[in-house]
């Protein structure tokens, strides 16, 4: 009889520990990121008792089996910040506490692991959630636009960006076939005047400070059928830059370039002392079209060359792939870091350390982590952020039931208390 009172109070236990879970699953309803939780109960070691046809059990109540995080997916917030970020399917941010004043001389690595992407930039340009944990990326290698490198705090430097001295100049023209032959002789050591070229295109060039320059390309018609000859001159001191090749157009009797002619020709060009070589074409090799000459007026079809002075960070981006891309002033967009994404063999094993963080365990396993989709991890989405996966509705239930099992194991230790009230009577 007594076993009951016990069975009774097992089961007040169990159900309070479910009210304390949805409680607190409704209480961050509204929190970013955050995974809801449910309580699973089992039942406990069981009595034998004999009876005449043998022997059988009796159980002796409930206990708390576990409380389980629910990883289900939570709908997505848009907004307007370029930093807020979602992940759409598995996997979490990797997040490094700060324990000194300095991240770069705070080289502990107390990392933790969040589905809450609500991320700024401090006054030092490290990428922070709202607690101060800085987020972890691979920085992008320039040159081969690939990450590189171990995890790190992901910095991005208001500094300008660096400048590039042009190396290619390309240009597809139509050059007129029914020119007429200039009636001077080229010659630009005393001043080009318009009776010595029939064309002209201009381009600006950038020098390895990253200070423009102006060259001009001059096309003149030969006494020969179907050629050019190509003159590139700097506009501000007039000086003529000599190529390594004839500086020759040839063109078939359809108007289209001869095979070999208008390929890459290299120029020494010399602005800030230190000789800088640029290959110009003509041929489509180095971009656009291959020049023409048709009958119909010389006309510049494509123009480009990769030089670019510095540039300041004007805002910053970030791609389904997890790539953080800086755009600069100069137009440049230069990819910078790369988002790092972990994901774990048992995430049921993960502590829950507050403040929308997890943190590894034995029970979890080592974090496996890669770019964002790439082994079956998610891709993120920009500007979004995840809300919580609390389900109300779901939750009042679970509340109403726990409420009722609370209830009713309650009038167990009631209703027991009076049956020994009716066997305490029996003596009277």
């Amino acid at each position: 009889m007594l076993s009951s009172f016990f069975s009774g109070i097992s089961g007040l236990m169990a159900n309070s520990y479910g009210i304390n879970v949805v409680g607190n699953n409704i209480a961050n309803v509204n929190t970013i990121g955050f995974k809801g939780a449910r309580a699973t109960f089992q039942d406990v070691l069981y009595q034998s008792v004999f009876g005449t046809a043998g022997s059988s059990q009796i159980g002796r109540g409930t206990a708390l089996s576990s409380v389980d995080t629910l990883f289900s997916q939570g709908s997505f917030e848009s907004t307007s910040e370029p930093t807020d970020l979602a992940i759409g399917g598995n996997g979490f941010f990797v997040v490094r506490q700060l324990n000194g004043d300095d991240p770069e001389t705070d080289q502990t690595r107390d990392l933790y692991y969040t589905r809450a992407g609500q991320f700024r930039f401090d006054e030092d340009g490290y990428l922070i959630n709202p607690a101060g944990y800085l987020l972890q990326g691979r920085q992008i290698d320039r040159v081969t636009h690939t990450p590189f490198g171990v995890d790190d705090d992901i910095q991005i430097s208001p500094e300008p960006s660096q400048p590039r001295a042009t190396s290619i100049i390309a240009m597809a023209l139509n050059l007129n076939e029914d020119a007429a032959i200039p009636s001077t002789t080229w010659d630009s050591s005393d001043g080009i005047v318009a009776e010595e070229f029939n064309y002209s295109s201009s381009v600006t060039i950038y020098d390895e400070s990253g200070s423009s320059h102006v060259v001009t390309a001059y096309f003149v018609k030969t006494a020969n059928p179907n050629q050019w000859t190509w003159h590139i001159v700097d506009d501000e001191t007039g000086a003529e830059f000599t190529p390594t090749t004839t500086p020759t157009l040839d063109f078939t009797s359809t108007g289209l370039l001869q095979s070999g002619s208008g390929e890459p020709a290299n120029i020494i060009i010399n602005y800030t002392g230190n000789p800088q070589t640029m290959r110009l074409a003509f041929n489509g090799t180095l971009g656009g079209n291959a020049t023409t000459q048709y009958p119909m007026a010389s006309t510049t079809n494509f123009q480009t060359q990769d030089g670019y002075p510095p540039g300041v960070l004007q805002s910053v981006t970030v791609s389904s792939e997890g790539i953080i891309s800086g755009h600069y002033s100069n137009g440049q967009i230069l990819d910078l870091y790369q988002l790092t994404l972990a994901t774990f063999n048992n995430p049921q094993g993960l502590s829950r350390e507050g403040g929308n963080l997890f943190a590894e365990t034995l029970e979890s396993g080592v974090a496996y982590t890669s770019a964002p989709g790439e082994g079956g991890k998610g891709k993120i989405s920009p500007n979004s952020l995840e809300q919580s996966n609390v389900d109300l509705a779901t939750e009042f239930v679970k509340m109403i039931v726990s409420q009722r099992g609370f209830q009713a194991n309650s009038r167990v230790i009631t209703t027991t208390d009076e049956i020994l009230a009716e066997l305490m009577n029996l003596k009277r």
